[in-house]
């Protein structure tokens, strides 16, 4: 097939590309380039999903000494990468079917039963090969510079509803740690996308609820007064959230001012309090930059600055910055946390090691650059990795190497940040000598051990000439979001993907008299939410019906394979 008419020819060359390239990540190779090379977003999600199929694919081609990559002549294809997300799109994607036609579809196609009795065998020994980031809530972190959390939430439950229908549990909840940020079900994801006016309009972002702690612990902890530093910014998404906390906070203070006070105030109403400036030193990531902020940006006491520029050239005495009193870096890293991404690896070998290593690297420089601004006071160091080298390791290679031979009597030391003090995941004791003490000062975040978010890791620092009251830091905004009538997310949405997921599929067919009195003994049972219930209870049984029939002949399947396999041997 003529790459004019393939369906699947941009993301089979974006493909062979990443193959070609393994040291680099998928989207580096996907959008750094820019110009006319830059493939669509359907392109790239179906590459992304390939990668993350490739181990099993390899596995179903190479079984039984390569049996099924013989016969679809695989090792003949020029052209791998476009073979490789045809045998994807009919095992694993969605509908399980390629469109268009063509040589290489004609020979999978050919011998599909194989493949699926393959995959059926696969994926019964790998239970875990779907994507657990589909079981997380969808946040939506509300833009205060653009509305109000009141305003969105009643919009967000409106289309959820509407959309919702027979889906269950359709309630906008508030979510119990980050202020401003709302907690919508997993699958609000198929109608709330960045097509979406709320979305379009920079009064929603859609960000993961671990991403948005970067921010709130650098605007939350010490005296937020003074100028910043984002030192890896685009596209925006942090820089943005850094804006608004700091927008929220000095509105804050202007309602908690005396009103004669207010009075004696004449032309401050615009004057900016606060200018973050964000770095950025890739010029299309730049130009991305530049274009979010001045979407989402939009205050009279905070200014957002983009400069394109290599963070580590910044001459820490330069006077421009001579008001900058915390910085937040959040470097490139391996993205290990990320548990749908297409690059992340389970499994470290050499040129993975090299890989973080290299990381670790730059990402210590970058921090100790930081610490190195006379001046700064507060420096939040972020990455959405869960690799100890990039997390406790460079936090105690900084720490060690910036207190050494210090003159002037400062400090560096970790600070627990108190917004988060009831984040259970800490650091971990031991690595790279860090204290108990120490590592518990640190959060991370697991999203394939119940965190319900993608792994992250953050770290704060405060110099100790800077003064260690931090009572002004609570979690009171959170809690304002109940006091308007937002409920608190409490794990709702993960309770009902647990019991929409039997533990055996015997038990799928028979709801047990246990099971619904545990229903009935939910504390987050309402009226309402047992009317949802109600509504969607058929549609449930229709569901575990239709696993119950796959189940069976998925165990027919498997007999036969094995009477064959028991038949040739006695042959």
């Amino acid at each position: 097939m003529s790459k004019n008419t393939s369906p699947y020819y941009a993301a089979g060359t974006l493909l062979n590309t990443y193959l070609q390239h393994r040291n680099r990540g998928l989207k580096s190779i996907a959008f750094d380039s820019g110009g006319n090379n830059v493939p669509s977003s359907s392109s790239y999600a179906t590459v992304a999903k390939t990668i993350q199929h490739l181990p099993a694919i390899n596995s179903i081609l190479n079984a039984d000494n390569k049996k099924l990559s013989k016969a679809i002549d695989f090792d003949s294809y020029k052209n791998k990468g476009l073979a490789y997300v045809m045998i994807y799109e009919l095992l694993f994607s969605k509908f399980q079917k390629i469109r268009g036609g063509g040589q290489i579809k004609r020979m999978i196609v050919k011998h599909e039963k194989e493949l699926r009795r393959e995959a059926d065998e696969y994926t019964s020994k790998n239970p875990s090969l779907g994507d657990p980031s589909s079981n997380f809530p969808r946040y939506v972190r509300v833009n205060v510079m653009h509305s109000t959390v009141a305003d969105a939430a009643i919009i967000l439950q409106e289309e959820l509803t509407k959309a919702s229908n027979e889906e269950g549990n359709s309630t906008v909840y508030a979510d119990a740690h980050v202020p401003d940020l709302l907690v919508l079900p997993p699958n609000a994801s198929s109608w709330l996308h960045h097509d979406s006016e709320l979305v379009k309009s920079g009064k929603i972002i859609l960000q993961d609820k671990s991403s948005c702690f970067s921010a709130l612990v650098c605007a939350s902890s010490g005296d937020c007064r003074g100028d910043y530093i984002d030192a890896c910014s685009a596209p925006g998404n942090k820089t943005s959230h850094l804006a608004a906390l700091l927008h929220a906070s000095f509105a804050a203070d202007d309602e908690d001012e005396p009103p004669k006070k207010k009075k004696k105030k004449k032309g401050n109403t615009n004057k900016i309090q606060s200018t973050v400036f964000a770095c950025e030193r890739s010029s299309t990531r730049f130009d991305t930059l530049k274009s979010r902020m001045d979407q989402l940006v939009s205050s009279s006491s905070v200014a957002v600055e983009p400069t394109h520029g290599d963070f580590l050239k910044i001459d820490p005495s330069d006077p421009k910055y001579a008001n900058v009193r915390a910085i937040m870096l959040d470097p490139s890293c391996s993205g290990s946390g990320i548990v749908n991404a297409p690059d992340r690896s389970t499994t470290q070998n050499s040129d993975e090691k090299n890989r973080i290593q290299s990381l670790a690297n730059f990402q210590t420089v970058a921090l100790k650059h930081s610490m190195s601004f006379p001046q700064v006071e507060r420096v939040v160091y972020s990455t959405c990795s869960v690799h100890d080298e990039e997390n406790e390791m460079v936090v105690s290679n900084a720490l060690a190497e910036m207190n050494s031979g210090k003159e002037d009597g400062s400090e560096w030391k970790l600070v627990a940040p108190q917004c988060l003090q009831h984040w259970p995941r800490r650091g971990k004791e031991g690595v790279g000598g860090l204290s108990k003490s120490q590592a518990d000062c640190l959060i991370r975040c697991d999203g394939l051990d119940g965190d319900e978010t993608n792994g992250f890791f953050v770290s704060y620092f405060e110099r100790t000439r800077v003064s260690n009251d931090t009572s002004s830091v609570q979690s009171s905004e959170t809690t304002c979001n109940a006091s308007i009538g937002i409920p608190l997310y409490d794990g709702q949405y993960k309770k009902v993907v647990e019991s929409e997921v039997p533990k055996k599929i015997e038990k799928e067919s028979k709801p047990t008299e246990e099971g619904k009195s545990k229903g009935a003994k939910s504390k987050n049972a309402t009226p309402s939410n047992n009317k949802a219930a109600e509504k969607s209870a058929k549609k449930r049984g229709k569901k575990l019906a239709w696993k119950k029939k796959q189940a069976l002949q998925k165990g027919e399947r498997m007999k036969k394979k094995e009477a064959l396999a028991a038949k040739s041997k006695e042959e």
